[in-house]
């Protein structure tokens, strides 16, 4: 058994965050337990990233995966499509979800239903319980966060952080018997707030891919937040992932050595 702590990383830039869980991941010996706790803060609108970090993780993505469909964007994507809602001048979270469920998902599932034939993230927090074939039946979680957040402030009393919570696991859908089912990584997103209008966003991932799937978690995940505080009129200023077990994922470690210097250069070169 391992007897390594926590890791935990802390940064104001995206980018920063994700090289030192890279490198974390790639220090590893194999089935460590070790949970791993990444908390990214600088919002200024946008999240802060690198972008030779970012170039450099994408280039890597796409000469081992041999497909764009992995990039960070598409990875941030299935979490809150950001260039979507943008594109449609930045609709209400009522409004969008029904864009999202009646345009924008049935174009993702034929442009590629092998990965996405569970759904995706976004899709669950705003169709809980519907299958893709069933759109708009299910419990759009993030507009009943909204719709509290309203109501309740008017007294000036907002709902507590556990009623904030929109979940992507469905039990009477994901438990199968799959040793490998690969959807959803993410179980759950929770939206937390303090005295100052600050919001944070904090998600809690079992296993995640650090190489090929982190940065766009991360990335989807501030997408989210800012979305979301600009739904309740607040300011999006953190988001915490909790990973009980990272894993390095593919391909392993000797093909990402070259990967993983140059991060490092790079990483020495920002702090």
């Amino acid at each position: 058994m391992s007897t390594k702590p926590p890791t935990v990383i802390s940064a104001n830039n995206l980018s920063v965050a994700w090289a030192k869980a890279f490198l974390e991941a790639m220090s590893r010996s194999g089935g460590e337990l070790a949970p791993l706790n990444v908390s990214i803060g600088g919002f200024s609108g946008a999240p802060i990233e690198d972008g030779k970090i970012r170039k450099l993780l994408d280039d890597a993505i796409l000469g081992i995966r041999k497909k764009k469909v992995f990039s960070c964007d598409v990875s941030a994507s299935t979490i809150f499509p950001w260039k979507y809602w943008k594109m449609n001048g930045c609709p209400d979270c009522d409004e969008f979800s029904k864009q999202y469920l009646a345009d924008i998902l049935p174009r993702l599932l034929a442009r590629d239903a092998r990965h996405n034939k569970y759904g995706t993230y976004f899709g669950r927090m705003v169709d809980f319980g519907a299958s893709p074939k069933e759109a708009g039946r299910g419990k759009n979680q993030l507009k009943h966060i909204i719709d509290m957040w309203h109501q309740y402030g008017k007294s000036g009393n907002h709902p507590r952080h556990s009623a904030m919570v929109a979940a992507c696991f469905d039990p009477l859908k994901d438990h199968g018997f799959q040793p490998m089912r690969g959807f959803p990584c993410l179980q759950q997103v929770s939206f937390g707030y303090d005295t100052a209008g600050g919001l944070s966003v904090s998600a809690y991932y079992p296993t995640q891919y650090i190489f090929d799937r982190a940065y766009g978690n991360y990335l989807g995940l501030g997408h989210l937040g800012q979305f979301m505080a600009s739904q309740l009129g607040v300011k999006l200023v953190r988001i915490n992932v909790f990973v009980g077990r990272p894993e390095l994922g593919s391909p392993g470690k000797r093909e990402l050595k070259s990967v993983a210097a140059a991060v490092a250069k790079r990483l020495e070169q920002l702090v």
